[in-house]
């Protein structure tokens, strides 16, 4: 099974500095730890904002993750867009009409070839806000691999195509669009979660991540895909950056995992075929394991009360 690792690079201050890089706690920890698994991932790079403070801190963004040998495809946030002629009115892609994300879609294609990214396939909406407007978009300006779908619309998740492909919750084709979704698992405590829990370390303990993407080998999916930011993996505090010791553990430990499992190829987007073989029929759900699940929500409880403690004493609380 091809497992995708996809990392949100993204900042809506133009600071990043510290919302990326994390003072050096994120974005390089990231790219080490990629580098110390040796393990590719896809980092989709939010272009727009340089439409605000111009092309050359994301230059240098991406010339970092180009330089640990890493993917690099488009991400955008509208509201982010400061374009001649166009009004932005939302960050949700799927609120204006097609011309104008087509716009969009250029000016972030153009931005990321300015910064030296020349061979951009894929794309990812903002809060994977897109449509079918989206998709035609996207044929227009010449991209064929799309990220855009999650069953859990409970996490900030606006995607418009969850029912437009064929196929749920793994590779599907829609005209000459292939997606790949983030993976959706359902949820062991809907009453907590809702009905489904995506992946993703913030949503997820490393138990219940491991045992499903076994289980998702055992009833035939083609694909997983984690969503990642790498604001997950730090915490700012005034002028400096704390890390978030319990999702960095759950990352290595899911590096390690794959790292270590013949039945998971880990790939890049950029590795992916349009021509890629589909599945059939859409695979069952994959239902999270609830103990695992109990100690996700423990985990998270005793995270925020040490990261309130820790604040109080600095004074930051």
């Amino acid at each position: 099974m091809d497992v995708f690792i996809t990392v949100d690079v993204e900042t809506y201050t133009g600071d990043y500095w510290k919302d990326v890089l994390g003072y050096g706690k994120g974005l390089p920890y990231l790219l080490e730890l990629l580098k110390k698994f040796d393990i590719g991932a896809t980092f989709f790079v939010e272009a727009l904002g340089c439409t605000r403070w111009g092309v050359k801190p994301l230059k240098n963004i991406c010339s970092l993750i180009m330089a640990f040998g890493q993917d690099i495809q488009l991400h955008i946030h509208p509201k982010l867009a400061l374009i001649k002629g166009v009004k932005t009115d939302g960050d949700r892609l799927w609120a204006y009409d097609g011309a104008t994300q087509t716009k969009f879609i250029e000016t972030g294609l153009r931005i990321l070839f300015d910064c030296g990214v020349t061979d951009v396939t894929a794309f990812r909406a903002g809060d994977l806000a897109a449509n079918e407007d989206t998709l035609a978009a996207m044929e227009n300006t010449g991209l064929f691999l799309s990220s855009n779908r999650d069953l859990d619309l409970k996490s900030s998740i606006h995607s418009k195509l969850n029912d437009s492909f064929p196929i749920r919750n793994d590779l599907s084709k829609h005209g000459g669009i292939l997606d790949i979704p983030v993976t959706a698992f359902r949820s062991a405590l809907p009453f907590i979660d809702g009905p489904y829990r995506h992946f993703e370390i913030c949503a997820l303990g490393a138990g219940e991540m491991t045992t499903a993407l076994s289980q998702m080998v055992k009833v035939g999916y083609r694909s997983a895909t984690v969503l990642l930011h790498p604001q997950e993996l730090f915490r700012t505090v005034g002028n400096e950056a704390k890390p978030i010791i319990k999702n960095r553990r759950r990352l290595e430990s899911l590096l390690d995992f794959l790292g270590n499992h013949p039945d998971f190829n880990v790939i890049s987007m950029s590795a992916c075929s349009s021509n890629a073989v589909l599945p059939k029929r859409s695979p069952p759900d994959v239902k999270l394991f609830f103990p695992y699940s109990m100690l996700r929500v423990l985990e998270q409880i005793v995270d925020r009360i040490s990261t309130k403690v820790s604040l109080s004493n600095t004074g930051s609380f």
